[in-house]
């Protein structure tokens, strides 16, 4: 029994150590490597620049007061379409009081000056009568006379536009009205009425009450990479989509490339701008929306291509590796063919020469 349960025991232990150099030997025996196969297909090859920006209006104006004082009245509304000439607001004069005492008294001087020269007008014109002096001094003091009453005139005016913005010597023209100075649409009012606005001047740009845009004619205005900007130029067509709605696509073309970069962020970014041709959206292109534009750089039509993942290069010069193998084999054998390549987008390129559309090439390694 004892030499049984022996017997026994030994066989179980070479079973064992039979198991294990059989498993073993199993994984040292080197794996075939399987890769994916790709076909190569007739596809249109583009080459493209992307630029990052915003839709802007081409024509715009920012409407500034002609005269200081406090917005009183706002006639427009965002959105509202208005005519050159229309008034779309009213500013109320707060006299500076400076220029208001100096005015006062150039009235006050000038009615002094008018009382003299009427006086003196007087008298020459009963010393004329009584041909007591000659025509020329009684011509000359009517002379002084009109002179005073014109300069009377001109300071009551300059007093009357610093205390209503109008006299009567300006007729029509009043600078507490705010006219549009464009067609268009009112796409921005700053402020609220009771703000305080400054006209414009050689030291001051003004305050801005209204911006009036064309907003039939957008552009996009954008900035591309150093790196990118030498392979545009104006004239080349540009999709164009928006940030607000990915689906929506627009197209124009090239227009403008600045000729200075600047510096941003450590790299040196380039100004663009293209025309908005066409639009596939049904609401308003509004002004300020974030848009991304592809300008197309080169094109290659229906050409055979691969996916960049079948190039292998070798000093300098680009192979594919056609599987010479039936495809349901498990040990796959391919055979290096020296090709020429042409455009590529990121995911395909142009085979040139070297590629039938009926090969079959090695792709990434499957494990």
């Amino acid at each position: 029994m004892k030499k049984i349960f022996k017997i026994l025991l030994w066989s179980i232990v070479a079973a064992v150590v039979a198991v294990t150099f059989f498993l073993l030997w199993r994984q040292s025996r080197p794996t075939a490597d399987r890769y994916e196969l790709l076909h190569p297909e007739s596809r249109t090859i583009l080459q493209s620049s992307i630029a990052t920006g915003q839709i802007q209006p081409r024509r715009y104006v920012n409407v500034k007061p002609r005269i200081t004082g406090i917005l009183s009245q706002t006639n427009v509304k965002v959105g509202q379409n208005v005519k050159s000439g229309d008034v779309i607001a009213r500013v109320s004069v707060i006299p500076d009081m400076t220029s208001y005492n100096e005015a006062l008294s150039a009235v006050e001087s000038s009615s002094l000056q008018l009382e003299e020269a009427q006086r003196e007008y007087d008298r020459a014109k009963s010393l004329y009568e009584g041909e007591v002096i000659p025509k020329e001094e009684f011509e000359k003091a009517s002379h002084n006379l009109s002179l005073a009453k014109e300069s009377l005139s001109r300071a009551q005016s300059s007093l009357d536009i610093i205390l209503y913005g109008s006299s009567k010597r300006s007729g029509a023209v009043n600078t507490t009205i705010v006219t549009a100075t464009m067609t268009g649409k009112i796409i921005d009012l700053p402020l609220k009425n009771g703000a305080s606005v400054v006209s414009t001047s050689p030291y001051s740009e003004g305050t801005t009450i209204a911006t009036i845009a064309d907003v039939n004619d957008m552009i996009f205005d954008g900035k591309i990479d150093e790196t990118e900007v030498d392979r545009l130029a104006v004239g080349i067509p540009a999709n164009i989509t928006v940030g607000s709605n990915v689906d929506r696509h627009l197209t124009g073309t090239l227009e403008e490339i600045s000729s200075m970069g600047v510096k941003e962020n450590g790299t040196v970014m380039f100004n663009v701008k293209a025309s908005v041709l066409t639009d596939d959206g049904k609401s308003e292109l509004r002004a300020g929306y974030s848009a991304n534009a592809e300008f197309i750089t080169d094109r290659s039509e229906n050409v055979i291509s691969v996916e960049e993942t079948a190039i292998s290069f070798e000093d300098g010069q680009p192979y594919v590796y056609r599987l010479v193998s039936p495809v349901d084999r498990e040990d796959q054998k391919f055979e290096r063919v020296a090709v020429k390549t042409g455009l590529s987008d990121g995911i395909y390129i142009e085979i040139r020469e070297g590629v039938t559309p009926d090969m079959i090439l090695r792709g990434n390694k499957l494990n």
